[in-house]
């Protein structure tokens, strides 16, 4: 299991929510692919536990994120609860290509 991200890398954290399919792709390869080439550096946390459903262009997308942040040198982590991410790589096959923290981030806090 993958550490949880700690204070100083909340930052590096992006979310999805809703389906991730063909129409919505685009516009997220867009978002995800700008902050993995952020010249911060780092591992970048994706929470996908508020994916209703996604289909083989989203999973594709994952795969190409992988693919693009081990060719930079970054980390890559999927965030999910159990959820349609996991499912559908789990039942495709490819979970064991992605790495995986099962039980959320840490709340943010105010000081």
């Amino acid at each position: 299991m993958s550490p949880t991200p700690t204070p100083h890398e909340i930052n590096r954290v992006c979310s999805w929510s809703g389906p991730v399919t063909w129409r919505e792709t685009a516009a997220l390869r867009e978002d995800l692919f700008d902050r993995l080439e952020a010249s911060e550096g780092g591992t970048l946390w994706l929470d996908v536990r508020d994916v209703s459903v996604i289909d083989r262009t989203g999973v594709a997308l994952l795969a190409g994120a992988q693919h693009r942040a081990h060719t930079l040198q970054r980390g890559f982590v999927l965030i999910d609860s159990n959820g349609a991410v996991t499912a559908t790589l789990t039942r495709l096959h490819l979970h064991e290509q992605f790495r995986f923290e099962q039980t959320g981030i840490p709340e943010q806090r105010t000081e």
